[in-house]
């Protein structure tokens, strides 16, 4: 028992460090990047007032092809690849996914203005994912925070750097 936490821990690390990835990935727009072509539609969307999945979420289809392609190739694939390698984990951690996506990734946590503060700095929800909807080059990370604080993609980070570039420039123009 052990053993299978073990593994769901490390084998959660890695998957959010894929889905990280691919998710940055995403971001960069060229002609030729399929992935940002289907997941600029997620920046589209416009969450109701309801914290009820849409019916055609409980079969993970999330209002189109690309939308649906977007968290398949994200965030479904590599677990059910790991079904295959890794049955008991991997079940476990899609099971999670199923529960997070469905339940939990629209009104209710990921795009919840209302969940900021302290929680935010850990966990990649509320506040925290919206400013990556806002300012689009920072908060990539999905489920916790790690990443973005490894990679120093926070909106902290971006936005600092953003203002100290600012500055550089203003006092250029001055000189």
């Amino acid at each position: 028992m052990m053993l299978v936490i073990v593994k769901v821990i490390a084998y959660f690390f890695l998957w959010t460090l894929y889905s990280y990835s691919v998710h940055r990935l995403a971001h960069i727009p060229h002609k030729k990047n399929f992935l940002y072509k289907i997941h600029i539609v997620h920046h589209r969307v416009q969450y109701g007032d309801s914290n009820w999945p849409e019916f055609s979420n409980y079969f993970f289809w999330f209002g189109s092809f690309k939308a649906s392609l977007d968290i398949w190739l994200t965030l479904t694939l590599p677990l059910i690849v790991l079904v295959f390698i890794d049955p008991v984990p991997g079940g476990i951690l899609l099971g999670f996914h199923y529960v997070y996506e469905v339940f939990l990734a629209g009104k209710v946590v990921d795009h919840n203005p209302r969940i900021r503060g302290i929680i935010t700095r850990w966990l990649s929800i509320g506040a925290y994912h919206l400013k990556h909807h806002d300012l689009y080059k920072c908060n990539y990370s999905f489920f916790i925070t790690l990443w973005d604080h490894i990679f120093q993609t926070t909106d902290k980070k971006f936005l600092g750097v953003r203002s100290a570039k600012e500055r550089r420039e203003n006092l250029d123009e001055r000189y």
